[in-house]
């Protein structure tokens, strides 16, 4: 009689306390969660995007308070994009001369749009683009970290400057992009994207940019 009362007892113990880890599981689970929800009703409505993968994309206009967010993400993207096309050298020169402060806020004060994304409140990507005289947006700048690629989310942020076309009545959207960038092309020709041009660019320190210039029509 009593083996099996202690048994009991000790059936009992254990059982309350998987019941204790499941109740406190759902509990963090349930608090996660509301803060999440919580997150997302700060951010404009128009801003949010659900997209295949379960996140959550917010764009975010570069100003004085998140401009120090651009350089560190380009130097992180470019080193995974670019490790195979370009040299270390000549992605550091570029990012330094692309990227300054200076220069951001020179093309925004002109009127070019410089956008952060945010994957689930962590930066993730830029965006940067512009309506020029001739009536297209020349798509300057489109990057994403590789971990959140292949998951919808470069196809929002271009359909977002295509959908920023279509508002200002342009007649096309162009870019550039490295004539070895397989992938990229690739993105671009499915988005109805078409190489117009061959070109080269002399960007100082003995580098040049090997290009195609893509466009599509609106």
């Amino acid at each position: 009689m009593v083996p099996d009362l202690v048994l009991f007892v000790l059936l009992s113990f254990v059982y309350y306390n998987y019941l204790k880890r499941k109740w406190t599981t759902e509990m963090i689970e349930g608090e996660l969660e509301r803060r999440k929800e919580a997150t997302l009703n700060t951010v404009e409505p128009e801003n949010i995007n659900p997209v295949k993968a379960n996140v959550y994309c917010h764009f975010h206009t570069v100003n004085d308070k998140n401009i120090h967010l651009i350089q560190p993400l380009a130097h992180t993207i470019w080193n995974e994009c670019y490790k195979d096309l370009l040299s270390e050298d000549q992605i550091n020169y570029m990012i330094e001369m692309m990227y300054s402060n200076e220069k951001i806020n020179e093309g925004i004060a002109n009127g070019d749009v410089w956008e952060i994304l945010k994957v689930d409140n962590i930066p993730a990507g830029y965006l940067h683009y512009k309506l020029e005289e001739d009536n297209t947006v020349f798509l300057s700048k489109i990057y994403l970290k590789e971990d959140t690629q292949f998951k919808g989310i470069g196809q929002l942020m271009l359909n977002r400057v295509v959908d920023y076309a279509i508002d200002k009545n342009a007649k096309a959207v162009h870019l550039t992009v490295n004539k070895n960038n397989a992938k990229a092309i690739r993105f671009y020709e499915k988005n109805g994207f078409k190489n117009i041009e061959s070109k080269t660019f002399d960007i100082g320190n003995g580098y040049i940019m090997d290009d195609f210039i893509f466009q599509k029509n609106i």
